[in-house]
C-alpha cells in the first residue's frame, strides 16, 4: 500500500462524514417542533467531520482528537446510555467510528509518514 491508496481511503471516509453530516443537518429541521437535545446530534457529527478533515490533511493532533471523541462517545454510551443525553451523544457514529479508528491505526505510517533519523533526538 502506498501514499495514494491511503489518501483515497481517507478521502472516501471523509466524503462519508460529509454526507452523513449534511443528511443529519437536513433532518434536523424536517420535523421541527422546537429545539431539543436531539438537535445537538448534527453538531457532534460536524465535530467528527472536522477532525477527519484534519486527518485528511495529515495533522497528528486531529488523529488524537478523533480518538478522544470516540472514547468520549463510548463512555457516554456506557455510563449514560439509558438517558436521553447518553442516547444523543452515545450514538453519534457508533459502529462506524470504531472501524475508522482501526483504519487510522492500520494506515498510521502511511498517513503521517515515518520520522527520519535526523528528527529523532540523539541519546
Amino acid at each position: 500500500m502506498n501514499q495514494s491508496t491511503a489518501k483515497i481511503i481517507l478521502g472516501s471516509i471523509f466524503l462519508f462524514h460529509i454526507g452523513i453530516t449534511a443528511h443529519s443537518f437536513y433532518l434536523m429541521f424536517t420535523d421541527f417542533d422546537g429545539f431539543t437535545i436531539e438537535h445537538a446530534h448534527p453538531f457532534a457529527l460536524l465535530l467528527f467531520t472536522l477532525c477527519w478533515l484534519g486527518l485528511f490533511l495529515k495533522k497528528r493532533i486531529f488523529g488524537l482528537m478523533y480518538f478522544s471523541l470516540v472514547l468520549l462517545e463510548l463512555m457516554m454510551k456506557m455510563f449514560f446510555g439509558r438517558y436521553l443525553f447518553g442516547e444523543v451523544f452515545g450514538r453519534v457514529l457508533f459502529p462506524a467510528d470504531i472501524l475508522f479508528v482501526f483504519v487510522i491505526l492500520i494506515l498510521y505510517k502511511h498517513i503521517f509518514g515515518e520520522r527520519s533519523a535526523r528528527e529523532k533526538p540523539a541519546i
